[in-house]
């Protein structure tokens, strides 16, 4: 259920990703994130459409870090920053990272060899794991459309997914 992704352009870098619901205890998993005791990426999964989204915008904030690039201050909020179109860090977290009274989220941890990183949140996590197959189900996609500015017309030509990534891989150089 938990799943380990080797990064494609980042051979030393791995990224793990492990979907949960049915949260008694998001304000305290959230706080211990902020507070910087536990380092991982809470999302809000009703926003994502596949792994592959979360990929696209891990490996960019891995290489925004690498290239001393980063617009916020660790990897796990790059992540959030990345996968949002928007340029304001503060809107960034609102929309795409675990509110205190969300039932449902991805946890998402980058570099995480000897699995620490996951072991110290997972002590915390008071809810149920799902398979990360599970993702899709839990996706909305009229909101995604709406985060993204994404309009039918555009989904005539391709799919929402490739919409969504083309967005997230381009968004130094398109401002929506």
């Amino acid at each position: 259920m938990t799943e380990h992704i080797a990064n494609q352009f980042y051979a030393d870098s791995s990224i793990t990703m492990v979907l949960y619901d049915e949260l008694e205890n998001s304000k305290e998993i959230r706080k211990c994130v902020m507070d910087g005791s536990v380092e991982a990426s809470l999302l809000k999964p009703i926003l994502i459409l596949d792994k592959f989204q979360v990929i696209v915008a891990a490996t960019r904030a891995i290489h925004n870090q690498r290239h001393k690039r980063m617009t916020t201050k660790t990897i796990h909020s790059e992540i959030l920053f990345c996968l949002s179109p928007s340029k304001n860090i503060s809107d960034s977290y609102r929309k795409f990272g675990l509110g205190d009274e969300d039932k449902c989220m991805l946890v998402v941890i980058v570099d995480d060899q000897d699995n620490s990183k996951l072991n110290a949140i997972q002590a915390l996590i008071k809810g149920r794991q799902l398979p990360l197959s599970d993702l899709q189900a839990k996706a909305d996609p009229s909101a995604i459309k709406t985060i993204y500015k994404i309009h039918d017309e555009e989904l005539e030509v391709c799919p929402l997914l490739d919409a969504v990534v083309t967005r997230i891989s381009s968004k130094e150089t398109v401002t929506l």
